[in-house]
């Protein structure tokens, strides 16, 4: 089920970025934005099915962890690199600070990047000004993440809500963001079954900050 969903859509994906890239031929305004619409849309649908799949995985039992020896600051460059772009096109600063203490971890790598990328995209998608900002700091054997933000924050009343399946804190004919309303239930679990847990403190129209607190699976 997996292979037979993602791989037409990656056809779709691929087959529009050739065209938009004019290895086809050139095209007019109006081509290149109607292609335009269509890729971003088969992103779009890309990653609700990804996230379906996870859920149904976690929920089903069935989801597996891979646990290596990685290096964490490594880790978070890239996570930089990959996110900064977006930041930037929203005027945003793009903060990390990762501890010196933090060297290697033992866990699974890609998880603990879903995570922070979930959150630290979560963070640039409800921010119009001032930053988002990553720190990382050793607290005995674990790893405190923190992701804050200067953004719409949540209310009391929808804290207790965020991360249940399909439910948004933005809801609403007008819904401003859009999203799956995976993304934080995905995160919970995946903390949870990396040994460790999400926080989140917040508060409306003043930001909000999301604690991951994980093992590093390293001996003290």
């Amino acid at each position: 089920m997996s292979h037979e969903l993602r791989t037409p859509l990656n056809s779709i994906i691929g087959f529009t970025g050739i065209l938009l890239r004019g290895l086809a031929g050139p095209l007019n305004p109006e081509q290149l934005k109607q292609l335009g619409m269509a890729k971003n849309s088969a992103q779009h649908l890309l990653a609700l099915i990804n996230d379906v799949l996870d859920i149904t995985k976690i929920e089903a039992g069935e989801f597996e962890i891979f646990k290596n020896k990685y290096d964490f600051r490594k880790s978070v460059e890239f996570i930089a690199e990959s996110l900064n772009p977006l930041a930037q096109k929203k005027g945003l600063a793009m903060l990390f600070n990762v501890d010196p203490a933090i060297t290697d971890v033992y866990s699974d790598k890609r998880r603990i990047e879903q995570i922070l990328i979930n959150l630290i995209n979560n963070g640039i998608k409800f921010t119009d000004k001032g930053y988002v900002k990553l720190d990382c700091t050793l607290i005995g054997n674990d790893i405190e993440m923190k992701v804050t933000d200067s953004g719409i924050g949540i209310a009391p009343a929808d804290i207790e809500h965020i991360f249940k399946p399909f439910r948004q804190i933005d809801t609403g004919i007008s819904r401003l963001h859009e999203g799956t309303g995976l993304g934080l239930s995905i995160c919970k679990a995946l903390a949870k079954k990396l040994g460790g847990e999400i926080m989140v403190e917040s508060n409306k129209n003043i930001g909000s900050k999301f604690i991951v607190t994980l093992p590093t699976g390293l001996k003290d």
